[in-house]
C-alpha cells in the first residue's frame, strides 16, 4: 500500500530519526504519538505530526498496529530509507521517473505525472494544481535527501 502524506523535507537525515525517536516503542493511539511528536520533537502541530507518522510507517521507521504507533526496532539506513520511498509513497515512482540528466523545475515535474493524481483529489481544492505541485516538490526534496535526485540549477536531475 502507498501513502500519500509526506511533510516537508528536513536539512537532514538527523531530523527524520529525531522525530522517529519521539514515537514510542510500545504502540500509543495516533493522538497521543502526535502528541508526542509535537512535544518532544518539536513538530509544529497535530497535523503536520500525522503526516510524519504516516510518512515514517510508509519508510519502515514506525510501525502501524492495531493498537497505534509504534518506532521500528533498529535503524534504517539511508539505501533502506529510500527503497521503501520509492516502493510505499504514492507517486514517489512516478515523480523520480519523470527526471531525467538535465534539471527539472517542480511544476515541470508535476506536468509529468499530474494524470496520476485521482479525480477525487482534483475535485476537493479549487487550486489542486498549486496543492500537487507543492506535494511533487516535498517529494523531490525527500528524494534529494535519500540520494535518488540531485538538486541543481533551480530544479531537480537523476542522481
Amino acid at each position: 500500500m502507498q501513502r500519500k502524506p509526506v511533510p516537508p523535507a528536513p536539512a537532514s537525515l538527523d531530523r527524520l530519526r529525531e522525530v522517529r525517536d519521539a514515537v514510542p516503542l510500545v504502540p500509543e493511539s495516533e493522538d497521543d504519538c502526535c502528541r508526542q511528536l509535537v512535544e518532544r520533537a518539536g513538530v509544529h502541530d497535530r497535523g503536520e505530526a500525522s503526516a510524519w507518522l504516516v510518512f515514517l510507517a510508509a519508510l519502515g521507521a514506525v510501525e502501524e498496529t492495531d493498537l497505534g504507533y509504534a518506532r521500528a526496532r533498529g535503524d534504517h539506513d539511508r539505501a533502506a530509507l529510500a527503497a521503501n520511498f520509492r516502493e510505499r509513497v504514492f507517486l514517489a515512482p512516478e515523480v523520480l521517473d519523470a527526471l531525467g540528466d538535465q534539471p527539472r523545475s517542480a511544476a515541470a515535474v508535476f506536468e509529468a505525472v499530474r494524470e496520476r493524481v485521482p479525480r477525487w483529489e482534483r475535485t476537493k481544492r479549487q487550486d489542486w494544481e498549486g496543492f500537487w505541485t507543492e506535494r511533487v516538490e516535498r517529494r523531490l526534496d525527500w528524494a534529494v535527501l535519500f540520494g535518488l535526485a540531485e538538486a541543481a540549477d533551480g530544479g531537480y536531475r537523476r542522481a
